[in-house]
Parts: structure tokens; sequence; C-alpha cells
């Protein structure tokens, strides 16, 4: 470009800018016969002072395709006169083809047109045809001007410009939903979707995921940067938060960040949204499972609230069919949680907000008669577990970047059971925890992160009855003869935390980010000093190599630290986390990525062999490795799913062995897959499924009898040197919709285990272990339901 000159002047700023953003153009130069000849283009600039567009928003899936209006006005780009006759083509996603004529105003207007992605082409004899790409929402009304050249003398010169579009003159009335992930077999819980990540195995107790190989009780749940007592309801039916409330949900099946400790497993952190401020909204949902009702509204225009309650409506489908000859259910599965948020908002950088939570859980059955191999178990069980969180926090974001976020939370817990004539328990705990965490962004190349957290955690309470155990890799032993032994304690328990990390880029495209944990235990009075660091080399826009290397520690359980039936002179249990992997965007769309890791553990805690004082010590070992991949496809059009594959080895060395043993929780194939397509009128459908290697345990090979008690003993093979067979299920789920102007309503069916497979959980053997029966696991159990969203 030679020169730049402002034929029709707009005023001095509006002309400066003009010709500053001309200059910056890149252009293919004009030709005749081939040969680059000097050109003159004239371009228009329009300056507008206009509203700024909310940002598109996303089709609510299974919303049927509403009639979506779109308006066209065709005019001369010289003297903005209307093109009468032009002729409209649009184009839709699927290929179809829509025609239309303008009127004597140069106005054409279609009704019922597809949502999604459209293009738009305008000609007229005489002018140059113009382009439109623009994306119809349901319920959505979009306008727009398009103004048409005439013509250039055939017989002069032709050039190409390669420019970024100026603003279009367009109003969009939106009326469209929110998109909510469906996925089968979770009931639209994203919580329950993390079970079909890379990396997280199948623990078909329903408590902690199984992350990387980890003991679930070595990973934690956070909610709001707290700590949680549970994940799931009733071994694993549904989350304890409602799923609309949900904002992100982050799983670190290794080598988390400094900001979480005390743990050496993996962090799986749930973080709540805040109450929509537009205007009121409430969900109502009723399945075969639970009820729920969600309410939020503003009150004013800096002040919103929330509030979610969950019910189950399993007892009311057992009850009637409670009772077989060798089991009565007196209190049928029930659960129920809340969640309260109240958020204000005095400036756009300060946020208070106040939230409260809570979640119970309650079952008990009578065993009519002894079990076969042991009749120590028989009896009344009856457990109950109910756990409240208020939470005060505080934010504020500084105009560079930098933050504060300082939040304040207690907790209460009971948690109380009869376990026939094994054993009770009744323990009250309350909780205190803070954490101050301030991040600064000194410059574009560096930012840095500093953080306290604070723990305190009060046990009131008592249990009686056989002595615990470590819970890995246990022997199957009878109770029958075991000497009960009984605890009481009051006290509180101290763990605060201090951390440091640094975000460095020492080039654009590299990352490097080392940090540093402290913590401390003052049951056990010992600490430690985690050292971490991670790295991402952005090598293209598509294209991600990451790696990261750590230490962990976590004190020993509180239970296992007291005496009588514990050892407090247990040390820390620590762990090397390293990763390396890399991330390919395919599409803007479409991802795969490929990691490898490996974990090496020691001074893990153990039972001690026959169960004899100090019946936990810190010496077992233990190595987990493998690799993970994993392809995605994120919303787009009617389709998303993803695909999963996890290789892994997770091994234990206990103190009396030379060679490692299998983790008794270890799957060495895991592999996922979901997928859900938009059939359009309202329908979806989607498909889940999961294979993974059956778990391992140490198999029965004899028995030997016991005058004394007039029991069967079992005589056991090697450790963990048999496995179950693996686990499949198929999963399903079939939605229809309908939207009206202020509502909608749906109807849903969620089928887990579509082809009932029986997929074996372990055995149950006869009074002296000459014959087993094995337990299968969770047979086909659908779900239906219905839903009305305002």
């Amino acid at each position: 470009m030679s020169d730049v000159r402002v034929a029709r002047s707009g005023g001095d700023v509006l002309d400066q800018a003009a010709v500053i953003a001309a200059r910056s153009f890149v252009f293919e130069p004009a030709t005749r016969d081939g040969t680059p000849i000097p050109a003159k283009i004239r371009y228009e600039y329009v300056f507008a002072a206009r509203t700024p567009e909310p940002p598109p928003v996303a089709p609510t899936p299974g919303v049927p395709t509403k009639p979506a209006a779109l308006e066209i006005i065709a005019l001369d780009h010289d003297d903005n006169t209307p093109l009468a006759g032009a002729a409209v083509i649009v184009t839709t996603q699927d290929g179809t083809m829509l025609r239309a004529v303008a009127d004597g105003q140069g106005v054409f207007r279609m009704e019922d047109v597809p949502s999604g992605p459209v293009h738009v082409v305008v000609t007229k004899d005489g002018y140059v045809s113009a382009q439109l790409d623009e994306t119809l929402e349901p319920g959505m009304a979009t306008q727009a001007k398009l103004r048409l050249d005439k013509t250039p003398d055939p017989e002069a010169f032709t050039a190409t410009a390669r420019v970024d579009a100026p603003p279009r003159e367009v109003t969009k009335r939106t009326l469209s939903g929110q998109e909510m992930t469906r996925i089968a077999g979770t009931r639209g819980d994203p919580l329950r979707a993390i079970e079909l990540l890379p990396g997280v195995s199948r623990n078909s107790s329903g408590s902690n995921p199984i992350l990387r190989g980890a003991n679930p009780q070595d990973s934690q749940v956070f909610l709001e940067g707290g700590p949680v007592p549970i994940l799931y309801h009733l071994g694993g039916l549904t989350s304890f938060v409602h799923s609309r409330v949900i904002d992100t949900v982050d799983v670190y099946p290794s080598n988390f960040g400094v900001r979480y400790g005390r743990k050496l497993g993996g962090v799986v952190d749930v973080r709540l949204r805040d109450p929509r401020t537009d205007k009121l909204h409430g969900i109502a949902d009723a399945s075969m499972i639970d009820s729920s009702l969600l309410v939020e509204a503003p009150i004013g225009e800096k002040f919103a609230v929330l509030g979610a309650v969950r019910r189950s409506n399993i007892d009311a489908f057992l009850n009637a069919a409670a009772n077989s000859t060798d089991l009565a259910i007196t209190a049928a599965p029930v659960y129920w949680d809340y969640q309260t948020i109240a958020t204000y908002k005095p400036t756009e950088q300060d946020r208070f907000r106040i939230m409260a939570f809570g979640s119970s859980d309650r079952f008990a059955l009578i065993l009519k008669k002894p079990a076969d191999a042991d009749p120590a178990i028989r009896g009344a069980f009856d457990t109950l577990s109910v756990f409240h969180r208020v939470q005060l926090g505080y934010r504020h974001r500084w105009a560079k970047g930098s933050e504060q976020n300082t939040e304040l939370t207690y907790g209460w817990l009971v948690d109380k059971g009869q376990y026939g004539t094994l054993g009770r328990s009744h323990f009250v705990m309350n909780t205190i925890q803070g954490r101050s965490e301030w991040t600064g962004v000194v410059s574009p190349a560096l930012r840095v992160t500093a953080g306290l957290d604070l723990l305190g955690t009060h046990f009131d309470g008592y249990y009686e009855g056989i002595p615990p155990t470590a819970g890995e890799g246990d022997q199957p032993m009878t109770v029958s003869g075991q000497k009960h032994v009984f605890i009481q304690t009051a006290r509180w328990v101290m763990t605060p935390g201090a951390y440091f990390e640094a975000g460095i880029r020492p080039v654009p495209s590299v990352l490097l980010t080392p940090g540093v944990r402290a913590d401390w235990n003052d049951l056990v009075k010992k600490g430690s000093i985690d050292p971490r660091f991670s790295g991402r080399w952005e090598i293209t826009d598509k294209t991600v190599v990451k790696g990261g290397v750590g230490l962990f520690s976590q004190a020993p359980a509180e239970r296992d630290s007291v005496e009588p039936i514990g050892n407090p002179n247990m040390d820390f249990a620590h762990a090397v986390h390293a990763s390396v992997g890399v991330e390919q965007a395919i599409t803007d769309e479409l991802s795969t990525s490929v990691e490898g890791f490996s974990k090496w553990l020691w001074n893990m805690e153990t039972g001690t062999p026959d169960g004899k004082a100090p019946f936990f010590v810190s010496n077992q070992k233990g190595r987990i490795y493998g690799g993970e991949f994993m392809l995605r496809m994120r919303p787009s059009g009617r389709f998303f799913g993803f695909l999963s594959y996890t290789l892994m080895r997770s091994e234990r060395r206990d103190a009396d062995q030379n060679d490692y043993r299998l983790f008794d929780r270890d799957q060495t194939h895991i592999m996922s897959a979901s997928a859900v397509y938009r059939l359009g009128h309202g329908w979806e459908v989607g498909g889940s499924f999961r294979y993974t290697s059956g778990t391992p345990f140490t198999p029965v090979v004899g028995s030997s009898y016991n005058a004394s008690t007039d029991t069967y003993s079992s005589r056991l093979g090697a450790s963990m040197s048999d496995r179950n067979p693996a686990f499949t299920r198929l999963d399903a789920r079939v939605e229809k919709k309908w939207t009206f102007s202020q509502w909608s309503l749906a109807v849903y069916l969620d089928v887990q285990n579509v082809l009932n497979s029986p997929n074996r959980e372990g055995f149950s053997y006869n009074y002296d272990y000459s014959q087993r029966q094995a337990a299968r696991g969770l047979p086909i159990f659908p779900s239906l339901g219905i839903r009305g969203e305002l």
C-alpha cells in the first residue's frame, strides 16, 4: 500500500482512526492479464455507538428447533437506497437452502428458520453479491443490514482485500435457556461424570474416587476450598450437591498444586456458581431416585439468592418389597441435601458471599439369622451420617489481574452407627477451616500466589467394637471371638498449612510453576515441607507439552493414632508424583491428550501382623505407574462425547514381604466412552460404556475348625493373587423436552447397566468355606423422571 486518504471526513478523531486501521490491511495486488497494476480501492468505515452484545448463548440440549426469525435489509452501498427485488439464499447447517425476495423497502423476513449456523447470500442484477454468517438461536430474532456495491466496469481492474469485517448492525432478542451436559448413567450429575475420566478407577464402595491407583482415603473432595466428608450418597447413587448449582468440577489425579495439601492421592475441587441476577428462576425435578427443587432470584441490582433442596424417593419404592428370608430393611435408604447461596457485589471488583450446605444419609436393616461363615454377624445395623457447613467469603480483584480471596468455614458432623454384635459408635465433629490467598500479577512474565490454610477439628465421642483395620489389603477373617475395644475422646486436632507458588514465563510460550507447601499435624506432632514443580510449553497454538514432579505428604488417620486402638508414634506418609504429556487440538472442538505418570509411596499406614499392639505402623511402600489417552469432542452442534483409556499398575509392598503385590483396588485396564446426540424436536439420546479389569482378592484355599468358638476360620492363598472378572456396564439415556414461552418441561429415562451385566463384586461363603456364592453388582437400574424449568 502506497497511500491512504480520507474521501469523506467524519472528523479529525475518526479520520485518524480510519487511516490507522486501513494501513494495517493486507492486500493481494490487482492484476490485468496476470500482471500487477496500480489500483485504487474505496472502503467505507462506519463508526456508531452501540450497546455491547451479550455473548452467544448455546442452545439448550433437547430444545425443539423453535421458530427463529431472520430479517435482512438490502441497501445500495453508496446512497443507502433500498434494493427492491434483491434475491436472498439462506443455507442452514444441514445444507437446506431457503430462498426469498426483498420487498419494495429492500426488506425480507424469514420465519421458522432452523436454529444454528446459517450462511446468507444477497444478490441483485448490477450489484456485487454480499454474504453474512450468523448463528440463530431458538426463540431468537436476528436483524442485519447488508450494503451491496455496484458491479464495476468489466474493463476495469479487480482486486481482493483480506481484512477483518467491520461491526455489523445487528440486534438480537434472546429467549433461549441454559445448556446442561447430560451423560447417560449419571442422571445429569457432573460429579458422577468424573468416573468416566481417564485415570479414575471404579470404586464399588461408592466413597471417594480412586485417582490413579491411590487409596480412596488418600484423596480429598473440596467444595469451595474446604474439605467435605463425602462425595456421593449411599454408595454412589448421586453426589451430595444439586447438579444445577455446580459451576465447575476440577479433577487432579496427581501432581496437584500447592494450594491443596494433607493428601497424597488426588483432589476433586467443586465450585458452586453465583445466583443468577436477571430474573426469577426455578427447577423442579422428580424421579424414581429422588426429588429436588431449586429457586434463585435477584434482590435489587447487587444482591441475589439461591436455594436448592433434595430428598431421596428410594424408600417409597423399597419398603413395599423390603423383606426376604434373611434380611429386613427397617429404614430404607434415605438421604437429603441442601445448598443456599447469597451474593452481594457492591462493585465490579468486590464480591461477598455466604453459603450454607448440608447432607444426610441413613440406612437401617436387621439380619434375621447369622451369617453362615460367621455367626457373630447378626442383629440390627443402623448408620446415620449428617453434616452441615456455613461459609463466609470475600473476593477482591484489582485492575491488572491481582486477586485476594478469603473464606472462613464452620462445619458440624454427626456420625453414629449400630453394627449388630460387631460394635457401635457415636462421634460429633466440629470443624473450623480458614483460607486466605493472595495472587499478584507482578508483570506479564511473573505471577505469584501465597496462602494460609488452617483446618481444625474437634472430636467428641466413643467407639466400642472389634478393633478397626487399616482397610487396604486386609485378609478375610472371622470376628467371632475377637476381643472388643472401647475408646472415648474429646480433643482438638489442628493442622495449619502455608504455601507459595510462582508462575514464570521466560518466553510467552513457556510457563514454569515452582511452589512449596508446609503442613503441621499436632496430633502426631510432626510436619512436612513439600516442594513441587510443573511446566507447560505451547509449541504451537494447538500443541502443548506438559510435565510435573512433586512431593506430597499425609498424616496418619486420627482413629489409628489414638491409644488404645492406635499408634501415636506413626509418621507422615509420603509420595513423589511425576508425569509428562502432550495435548493436541485437532479442531476447535476436537482434541486429544496422552500422558504418562508414576507415583512412589513410602511410610504408608498398615496394620500389624495378627492385629497385635501397636496395631498400626508406618512401613508400607507402594508404586503406581501407567499411561492415559483421551479423545474429546466438545459440545458443538448436535453431538459431543469423549473416549478414554488408561493402562495402569498399582502395587504395594508390606514390611514382611520382599516383593510387591497388587493393590486391592488395582485395575489394569480402564476404558470409558460417552456420547450425546440431539435428534431435534426436543429429543436427545445418549450412551455411556465402561470397562475395567476385575479387582484383585486373596483366595480362600481351605479352612480350620476352632472348637472353642465352634466356627471355621479360612485358610488363605497368596495375597491378592486372584482377580474378579472384568467389569462392564452400558448406560443409556433418552429425553424429550417441550419449550414454552416462559418455561420448559422434560421427561427423561436414565437406565444404568442396560445389558444387566452380573459384574461380580466378591464372594460369600458357607459355614466351613467349602462353598462360595458370587455377590453381583448393580443390576439393570432404570430411573424415570420429569423436570420443569422456569
